[in-house]
């Protein structure tokens, strides 16, 4: 009998006879909070909207990081985040804020259109830099970070907290194994049923406050919310997509707003794998899930209370084994008997609530650590790089509705 078939079979015989089944977690989930190792990181955040104000609450539960200053435009946002740190000191200018001498880290969570000077400033006045996703906002943005990044010797991450999300390492455990065949396909949606947009307090702050609808600031749908999938997918292919083809429209939302109200993108990397990606703001249904296509299975990850992952075997996979099978593998019948039902397998399970606060708190826990350890991030330049090239192509695509080559462009 073939080896790769006992242990895929036998491995989720086991799983539907024992719970879950769960293999040891890399370090960065073990625990909700980490002992500091010397002094406190004395972090300034730029930027307290919603995103800004989420980060500065997380901080709250790490122990030896404290915000101690934040910088807003706009005077009741600053005023709500100071009200969330004792004693910090609040500036209109981030300038202002990266002039105190006390500061060890900064936080970038402003407009897309922002991250580069801010990014540059920061990392001059000799503090790290924790920079929200997508890193840059164009190609030559891009491009240019690298030099100041590497010149500087300070420590840089990209915000992408799923990076820091189990569930990720689990799902590329079983595709990395002999039993998934090769993977073909990948299916990313992230499917929402609203304007996506936030309350205005006046009219003069439109702009300021829904930064995301124009494109002056932002990058729309692929830049705030399909970004975070395709740096998974370039982190667990290791590659970078060859070229992307798309569409997108303002079907729907006829409210002045200048990014797209859905977008469709497909990417095709080395090997002719496809990824297709998908993020509406008519309708809900798919919200945000992931599929990865093998020869032999596929796993569908979901995330609505919390995140699951399943796993579906393939029947012509199964009916082979079947045939081959003397009923040698612990756990087999109950294995089999389930899949000719066609039931699907977990394979991971959060605890419910948990979302992205957990891997949030994770990411920025590991960075504290790389400024006293003096590691290289999890989620550096590189990966910050690839995934802004993945976005800037890909709008760039629906733009002009042709087909865009990554060598063209890099």
């Amino acid at each position: 009998m073939n080896s790769s078939r006992r242990t895929f079979l036998g491995r989720t015989g086991r799983t539907l006879g024992a719970g879950l089944f769960f293999t040891s977690l890399p370090s960065f989930t073990k625990g909700k909070h980490w002992t500091a190792a010397s002094d406190r990181i004395n972090v300034g955040v730029i930027g307290t909207g919603g995103r800004g104000l989420n980060l500065i609450e997380t901080i709250a539960e790490i122990e030896g990081m404290e915000v101690t200053s934040c910088c807003d435009i706009l005077p009741f946002r600053l005023e709500r985040a100071l009200s969330l740190c004792s004693g910090a000191k609040g500036h209109a200018d981030y300038r202002a804020l990266l002039e105190q001498s006390d500061l060890d880290m900064v936080i970038v969570a402003t407009p897309l259109n922002t991250h580069f000077d801010i990014v540059k400033d920061s990392l001059g006045t000799g503090n790290h830099v924790y920079c929200e996703k997508t890193m840059t906002f164009t190609l030559e943005e891009t491009k240019n970070l690298k030099s100041i990044v590497q010149d500087s010797g300070l420590k840089f991450q990209v915000g992408y907290q799923h990076r820091f999300n189990p569930v990720y390492h689990k799902v590329l455990e079983y595709i990395k194994g002999d039993e998934f065949g090769p993977l073909s396909h990948i299916e990313c949606y992230w499917n929402r049923n609203g304007d996506w947009r936030r309350p205005v307090p006046d009219p003069k702050w439109e702009r300021v406050i829904n930064w995301r609808m124009y494109k002056e600031y932002s990058g729309g749908l692929l830049a705030e919310l399909t970004s975070h999938q395709l740096n998974i997918v370039n982190w667990m292919l290791g590659s970078v997509p060859e070229r992307v083809v798309g569409f997108g429209g303002i079907d729907y939302w006829k409210d002045g707003r200048e990014t797209y109200d859905n977008i469709h993108l497909i990417y095709d990397y080395p090997g002719g794998l496809k990824v297709s990606c998908t993020s509406l703001t008519t309708n809900a249904e798919m919200g945000f899930q992931m599929k990865f296509y093998g020869k032999n299975a596929t796993i569908e990850l979901t995330r609505e209370n919390n995140y699951t992952a399943r796993l579906f075997v393939e029947p012509t996979y199964y009916q082979s084994f079947e045939k081959s099978s003397n009923a040698e593998v612990d756990g087999t019948t109950g294995a089999t008997e389930l899949l000719q039902k066609g039931e699907p397998i977990t394979i991971y399970e959060s605890a419910p609530g948990e979302e992205d606060a957990g891997p949030t708190r994770d990411g920025l826990a590991s960075f504290g650590r790389d400024i006293r350890e003096d590691r290289i991030p999890e989620v550096g330049y590189d990966s910050g790089r690839d995934s802004a090239i993945c976005v800037a192509l890909g709008n760039m695509a629906m733009e002009k509705g042709t087909v865009i080559h990554w060598k063209d462009y890099v």
